[in-house]
């Protein structure tokens, strides 16, 4: 599993964003054998994200928890210092001594499925409740290989477009590095790539509530777009055209409003290949622009290069783009 991933699930356990079942789950795959050392890490990266100092109550349910689990301080050598995961232990122990104390096992019927797509491919897939998904490149998705009960939770980094068989019991969720979208049944799409400056949801039809952490949820209609600014924390909701939502799912691609940093690192993603973007392109400047299916990534640059004014040079997978 990657490392990205295995952070994503530490976090949203000691967020207490999972519900009751799979929580359960994710306790017992915390304390396999299987990534321990990643999954130290991830949780360390947690606590120091939190201002929380640790007490002697802490070190006490630390070794409570040592004697139920069999762990000790010999499993610590990977980690800086026994004191600093005392201190990891005072988030970990209240979510793992809920329910008297007691961990579950995870059914191995029921193991977590992460499906990635690279660079220049695209992939469909057909969820455990029969939604479909349709995964761009460069994307990931996480998720049980049977739902809870009380709610359907997916992870994703990338983008992807979601068909969702309805079920009033049972809402479905995609959780994204920043935010989550929660819907009964519906069609929509999020772009949600860790290195992109902006995560949108564009809904197609139905209703969605789009939730960023600290801020009240939002509720989509359809043909309605939100984009979620990652270093300002600014949410824009705009009535856009969605016959373009979902364009690259037949190989088109759609720049509305994009940045040139935002359609090289598509262009990347797209044709499997690296932009080398040294060369001074302003980033206030934004760009709306379309292209056809089956267009080169040479006929691509050539257009880009008139609209937005730079050179290029191709070396096989990499493209150099300097001063006109």
């Amino acid at each position: 599993m990657k490392k990205s991933n295995i952070s994503k699930i530490i976090k949203m356990f000691l967020s207490a964003r999972f519900p009751s079942e799979t929580e359960e789950k994710v306790q017992k795959w915390i304390i396999k054998d299987k990534n321990q050392q990643a999954k130290a890490k991830a949780s360390l990266d947690f606590w120091n994200e939190l201002d929380v100092e640790a007490d002697s109550n802490t070190y006490a349910s630390l070794e409570r928890v040592n004697l139920r689990t069999g762990y000790n301080k010999e499993h610590l050598t990977n980690i800086a210092s026994y004191q600093k995961f005392a201190r990891i232990a005072a988030v970990i122990i209240p979510l793992f001594l809920f329910a008297g104390g007691m961990f579950y096992y995870l059914s191995p019927q029921n193991e977590m499925i992460e499906v990635s797509v690279a660079y220049g491919e695209q992939k469909r897939l057909i969820l455990p409740d029969s939604s479909e998904v349709w995964l761009n490149a460069g994307s990931t998705i996480l998720y049980p290989e049977t739902f809870a009960k009380d709610k359907r939770l997916v992870m994703l980094d990338g983008e992807a477009y979601f068909s969702v068989k309805k079920d009033t019991a049972s809402p479905f969720i995609v959780e994204t590095s920043q935010l989550s979208v929660k819907v009964l049944g519906t069609r929509f799409n999020v772009k949600a790539y860790p290195n992109d400056e902006k995560i949108t949801t564009t809904l197609t039809s139905g209703k969605v509530e789009v939730s960023v952490q600290s801020q009240p949820p939002h509720i989509l209609k359809p043909n309605e777009q939100l984009t979620y600014d990652k270093k300002s924390s600014d949410i824009h909701i705009s009535m856009i055209d969605t016959n373009d939502t979902n364009c690259w799912m037949v190989g088109k691609l759609v720049f509305t409003n994009a940045s040139a940093g935002e359609i090289f690192r598509t262009l990347e993603r797209h044709y499997n290949t690296t932009i080398d973007n040294t060369a001074t392109i302003p980033t206030s400047k934004r760009y709306t622009v379309k292209f056809l299916k089956d267009e080169s990534l040479d006929e691509i640059l050539n257009i880009l290069k008139d609209i937005i004014g730079f050179d290029y040079q191709q070396y096989e997978k990499k493209i150099v783009v300097t001063q006109p």
